[in-house]
């Protein structure tokens, strides 16, 4: 069943065309890999769809509601389609606790207590419960994704978005963070997932998606995209990505 659907969507900032045309369905469950060159449209993609970016055109249909036409609510709309983002975004004049109980009890007036009960949850879903009542910049990149992830979880969203997650981490700290999302996507949640990790796209990904200059050049599923690719493009960027 789809629980995103994109169509005509269009995208510019001044003269640069970001996105031109984009046609997409995301169904339940699904975990869609965006791959592609800087500059593709990956993350602009991304960000419209919890309208971080608001679109120049066309339709996103969130659970049959045009997201874009609509007098829509942002804060629930973001709520439902969670985000993590590549530099993690954490409020470091909170606690790690601070961080995940703070959306929960301003946007969906959630008490206190039942706040913390949800957060503690999540962290004990990434690993992090012993590490509530640390201040973010005492933790490493892989540990403040970590918490980042479960600070979504904690909205208890519908779908997860992940903007290049592991981009900003060290290598050796890339490894914790894909096995939480690999535990996500298998626990069955809704996730799109810009990333060059193409081994988690091989291994985790129901779909994986190559844009090339604003436009969905060629999907399929992992094994076809990385293994057979049929555009030239898509070719010329696994090459450059794989090194074969």
């Amino acid at each position: 069943m789809s629980i995103i659907e994109i169509k005509n969507l269009k995208k510019s900032f001044g003269d640069n065309v970001v996105l031109k045309d984009i046609n997409l369905e995301v169904n339940e469950r699904e975990v869609l890999c965006l791959i592609g060159s800087s500059g593709s449209g990956k993350s602009t993609l991304l960000r419209c769809l919890n309208l971080l970016e608001t679109p120049d055109s066309g339709i996103i249909r969130f659970n049959n509601a045009d997201i874009i036409s609509e007098k829509v609510n942002i804060n629930q709309l973001r709520a439902e389609l969670g985000m993590v983002f590549q530099n993690f975004n954490l409020f470091n004049n909170l606690t790690v606790l601070g961080n995940l109980i703070l959306a929960p009890m301003k946007v969906l007036k959630m008490s206190k207590i039942n706040a913390i009960n949800r957060a503690m949850e999540n962290l004990s879903k990434v690993g992090m419960q012993d590490f509530a009542e640390r201040a973010p910049q005492t933790l490493s990149g892989g540990q403040k994704q970590r918490v980042a992830i479960a600070r979504a979880l904690t909205m208890n969203p519908k779908i997860l978005l992940f903007d290049e997650p592991t981009s900003a981490l060290d290598p050796e700290m890339v490894g914790e963070v894909l096995l939480v999302m690999k535990e996500l996507a298998e626990s069955g949640m809704t996730m799109i997932v810009v990333t060059h990790e193409m081994a988690f796209a091989r291994e985790v990904a129901s779909r994986v998606i190559f844009m090339d200059q604003g436009i969905i050049l060629e999907e399929g599923k992992p094994e076809e995209i990385l293994e057979r690719p049929k555009e030239n493009r898509t070719k010329e960027f696994l090459r450059r990505i794989l090194k074969y």
